[in-house]
């Protein structure tokens, strides 16, 4: 009796980036034209997770890091009780992260937003974008056409929660 084929495991980050470049998918790298003509590819955020695993390991990293910057004090809410006689209890909501992020009392450098790019394209590419003439920002432009091009996409879409479209109700069934 044949065995039946074996499957591969997920798929690299390296082929799903080349089957979205192959469709024209949003989740394709984008080029960024550098200021000597030459281009370079910028892959999509890190958060849609298509980076090859070094560079994801190195996004999860910082955003570990993150936990531990300085924050605003913690917010108290005591226990209430609703008119409905519900009791919601007590929590302690964390405070907000304070902006420039600081940790110890000392300015994170450099900038989180930059340390981001840094850890999306590693230190080499990095240096090629500021060699280039680009910065950490035009990479943000890159990565912001390609989330509102997600939200117009999911508003458009009618099988996305909150989508435009209307949907008709579904009879309920004879019994």
């Amino acid at each position: 009796m044949d065995q039946p084929k074996k499957l591969t495991a997920a798929v690299p980050a390296e082929e799903a980036r080349e089957q979205a470049k192959a469709y024209d998918s949003l989740f394709s790298n984008q080029k960024i034209e550098l200021d000597d003509g030459t281009t370079m590819e910028i892959p999509p955020h890190p958060d849609f997770g298509m980076l090859d695993d070094d560079r994801q390991e190195a996004y999860e990293e910082l955003i570990f890091e993150t936990e531990s910057y300085d924050r605003e004090p913690d917010i108290f809410i005591p226990e209430q009780n609703l008119e409905n006689g519900l009791t919601l209890p007590a929590e302690t909501k964390r405070g907000e992260l304070l902006r420039p992020f600081r940790k110890d009392g000392v300015l994170v450098k450099p900038p989180h937003s930059v340390r981001i790019v840094q850890a999306a394209l590693g230190l080499e590419q990095y240096t090629r974008l500021k060699i280039g003439g680009k910065c950490a920002a035009d990479v943000w432009r890159v990565w912001g056409r390609q989330g509102m091009e997600v939200r117009n996409r999911q508003s458009s879409d009618s099988k996305s929660n909150g989508s435009s479209v209307d949907l008709v109700s579904v009879p309920t069934s004879d019994r």
